[in-house]
């Protein structure tokens, strides 16, 4: 099978709109030559790509199959031509981390701006994902490194241990009066809850619990990062599942307020955040310092 990058570009943009006419304006050829280009597609795999209609082309099974791969390719060509030019341009190395949400929000941002202005020709790009999603992202080798919760199955990666990292339920005290001192979501289902917006590496773990333990929780407000959602609780108007870290900070932020921070008794929120690789000794050399720069740094107080 011998599709060239022309053939995947095209393919692409005819699914995302619609018409091959449109898939070869998008691709800068002729329709005469994009109909052929995906004839011969077709012709080679021995099955349709596209079910074609009078309204257009929707992708078939095999079609939708391809087009993740297909997209998948074009972007590791582009992330290769930008690692090309970068290297014409004086810049060195680029290292993929992916980090859960807790490890981008409490530990991660100063430290990796330090490395970088130690390394003046690193070009990082930091993401944000599930710690599931990581850890499948780094067996298949799609990132460098990453940081994410121990109770992610980490299969075969290389983890090592790195800070400890407990959901941790803050709300104003009177609220949260009458709560167990190690309360389980169950025990939230009637509390008007503060949370992240949907997209978060975090909402989705705390989504993907309660529909495990079947508990329906209650969101009054929906915030874009870990500060909003404590500054929301101290001013009284819900409760929060956040790290314990960001919890603390907020009591020191916020010393006049009576706030309370109470432990969940689940296995899931008493975490430990993990530095993982597929094999340390297989990374970019500038990937290897920063494993042995974030392991060397200072826990955090």
């Amino acid at each position: 099978m011998r599709f060239d990058l022309q053939d995947l570009r095209l393919f692409v943009h005819t699914v995302e709109s619609g018409t091959i006419t449109q898939g070869a304006e998008r691709s800068h050829i002729t329709l005469a030559s994009a109909s052929e280009r995906i004839r011969g597609m077709e012709a080679v795999l021995g099955m349709a790509l596209l079910s074609r209609s009078k309204r257009g082309v929707l992708p078939t099974e095999a079609g939708a199959v391809l087009l993740p791969h297909a997209r998948r390719m074009l972007l590791q060509m582009e992330q290769m031509a930008g690692d090309m030019q970068a290297f014409g341009q004086g810049l060195g190395t680029r290292i993929e981390l992916l980090a859960n949400t807790s490890a981008i929000s409490e530990h991660l941002i100063a430290p990796l701006g330090a490395f970088m202005q130690a390394n003046p020709l690193l070009r990082l790009e930091l993401r944000e994902c599930t710690s599931d999603t990581i850890a499948r992202a780094l067996l298949d080798g799609e990132a460098d490194l990453g940081v994410l919760s121990n109770a992610a199955a980490s299969g075969a990666l290389h983890t090592q241990t790195w800070r400890a990292d407990p959901l941790v339920l803050l709300g104003p005290a009177p609220l949260l009066e009458g709560l167990p001192a190690d309360s389980q979501l169950s025990h939230l289902k009637d509390l008007p809850l503060l949370g992240l917006l949907p997209q978060h590496a975090l909402q989705q773990l705390i989504a993907t619990q309660a529909l495990q333990a079947g508990v329906g929780l209650r969101y009054r407000a929906r915030a874009p990062h870990l500060d909003a959602l404590c500054d929301w609780a101290a001013m009284g108007l819900g409760a929060a599942l956040v790290p314990q870290a960001a919890a603390q900070r907020c009591v020191e932020r916020w010393p006049q307020t009576p706030l309370r921070i109470l432990p969940l008794a689940a296995g899931w929120a008493a975490r430990h955040l993990v530095l993982a690789c597929r094999n340390p000794e297989q990374l970019p050399t500038h990937a290897q310092q920063l494993w042995a720069f974030l392991m060397e740094l200072p826990a955090s107080p």
